[in-house]
């Protein structure tokens, strides 16, 4: 598809506000952002946090109480059949019809966006074969497995190709080869130039995949940056964990005597586990260092883990919670 506008914004959104009916609900609270053309986007939050309604307004199913939202400069609400032109919808429901084949799934939902059929048909054959269904193209879709659903649905929403692709928990339910898999395929859509507005709960997908990265709560954008720098703002850094041959009051002491030292001013005591976590930006980097400095306390080392710094981290650190909660 041809782009009309020839802006680098494919979502932009102001001052979007939504009160639901009873006036109790403020699902959006005033949040403003934009999605460039050509990038992954990843909208992270916990369940009730205002992801599907920002969505669904974005994606024209939903009116605004307040604010305007934009695709590829087309207004949601005035140019609604502009916008439907260059968007594709993947929601966490399927959307298929079970007895219709996956291939035959493909070329109905195509024909609706009144695409030659020539052209739908090698299309759709690309679209089966980039996400292994090449030897389900024939089955009924309510014989596939829930994976193989998963990836039909996917499928549906880039039927179209559109510019601007919403996806709504895409990989929920996959095993890891198979989301790899759609990973690699979504990566593939990006250097193609689509856009990608991803939501999930699956950290090391978000920040495998993205650009950049926000993350809404309560209706509110409190961080957006790339998934580098919002691990180097708002994580406590890469976690080092240890045990010790020496009495853990022992060891407790130790690490209270040198808590002015750079490397032991995060330390904390997991009881259940005899585990004694080390929180510190550049872990890897700093290991040789660290190790010293335990040394020289006349403290033995037992075991020893590295947990890599990630989203998930910043997650609980802005909002007290795993994305699920």
């Amino acid at each position: 598809m041809v782009l009309q506008n020839n802006g680098t914004i494919a979502l932009e959104i102001n001052h979007l506000k939504k009160i639901y009916p009873d006036g109790n609900v403020h699902a959006v609270e005033d949040i403003s952002f934009s999605v460039k053309e050509g990038e992954i986007f990843s909208f992270l939050g916990p369940n009730g946090a205002g992801k599907s309604t920002t969505i669904s307004i974005a994606s024209t199913t939903l009116k605004p109480t307040a604010g305007t939202v934009k695709v590829f400069g087309y207004d949601v609400i005035s140019e609604t059949n502009k916008v439907r032109k260059h968007i594709g919808i993947c929601p966490q429901d399927l959307v298929f019809y079970n007895n219709l084949t996956v291939y035959e799934n493909l070329i109905f939902f195509g024909k609706m966006y009144k695409r030659p059929l020539k052209e739908l048909k090698k299309y759709a054959d690309f679209l089966i074969s980039h996400v292994g269904l090449d030897e389900k193209r024939n089955s009924l879709a309510k014989k596939l497995s829930g994976g193989m659903k998963r990836r039909l649905n996917l499928l549906i929403a880039l039927v179209n190709d559109p510019d601007l692709i919403f996806l709504d928990e895409p990989t929920a339910g996959l095993d890891p080869q198979t989301r790899r898999l759609i990973w690699e395929f979504l990566l593939n859509l990006k250097k193609k130039g689509k856009t990608v507005f991803l939501t999930t709960h699956y950290m090391d997908e978000a920040d495998y995949l993205s650009d950049r990265v926000a993350i809404i709560d309560h209706g509110k954008i409190i961080a957006l940056d790339s998934p580098f720098d919002l691990k180097r703002e708002y994580s406590g850094g890469d976690v080092i964990e240890f045990k010790f041959h020496e009495a853990d009051t022992t060891v407790q002491k130790k690490f209270q005597e040198n808590s002015q030292q750079s490397h032991f001013k995060n330390v904390s005591y997991i009881d259940e586990d005899n585990l004694f976590r080390i929180a510190i930006h550049n872990g890897l980097l700093t290991i040789p260092d660290l190790l010293k400095d335990i040394q020289e306390m006349n403290l033995h080392i037992s075991d020893m883990n590295v947990k890599a710094n990630s989203l998930e981290n910043v997650f609980i650190n802005l909002t007290g919670r795993r994305l699920r909660d």
